[in-house]
């Protein structure tokens, strides 16, 4: 009788075993997961400041059409608007360089940078769905692409990726204004690195 006992209770402490070691293992796993799926860090203008200059020095940077995808441009086409309308007036108000602008199309001349600007991921609530969902409506994040091409090689010197986002409950007490101002403030940032790898001739 004990010696039965003494099995069943060898029985239950090694299924409690069993059940530990598994629900380590789907804890160690689920842990796995969810930081695979977090996302990248929040690009600042502090953090693009770190970025390594490029040798070759710029006059001019001509800045073409964002290109993002055919939803985005169908949702958001006053985001991207403010994306490169900030970009180009951040990098004016350096005056480092002769001039900055949109690309008119014309045949690049020396010392000149092509920026170009891609938005592959883009999520901004609208204002209504904010004002009614609070931060049940989910935080707003962008990615921006950055690709620096020299005007007269066509050579592609850097390529950057740099990606945003907003805490939902900060933006739900701004009623919003974060989720607004997350395309031109990525279009600073975005300047602010093209500024920091492209120094200006003398």
């Amino acid at each position: 009788m004990r010696i039965a006992l003494k099995r069943s209770e060898a029985l239950v402490i090694f299924a409690i075993i069993l059940a530990l070691c598994a629900c380590a293992g789907t804890q160690s796993t689920a842990t796995t997961e969810e930081k695979a799926q977090q996302p990248p860090p929040s690009a600042t203008v502090q953090s693009v400041q770190q970025a390594k200059p490029l040798e070759a020095r710029f006059s001019d940077i001509l800045v073409n059409e964002v290109k993002t995808t055919e939803t985005i441009k169908r949702d958001y086409p006053a985001a991207l608007a403010d994306l490169e309308s900030s970009l180009v007036a951040h990098l004016r108000s350096k005056k480092a360089y002769a001039r900055v602008a949109h690309n008119p199309g014309t045949t690049p001349l020396e010392n000149t940078l092509l920026v170009n600007l891609n938005v592959p991921e883009m999520r901004i609530p609208s204002s209504g769905a904010r004002f009614w969902g609070g931060p049940f409506a989910g935080s707003s994040f962008m990615t921006v692409e950055v690709e620096l091409v020299d005007g007269l090689s066509g050579k592609t010197l850097r390529r950057e990726s740099l990606s945003s986002s907003n805490s939902s409950m900060a933006a739900s007490w701004n009623f919003g204004a974060s989720d607004r101002s997350l395309p031109s403030d990525m279009g600073v940032i975005a300047a602010e690195y093209i500024y920091t790898v492209a120094p200006a001739v003398k």
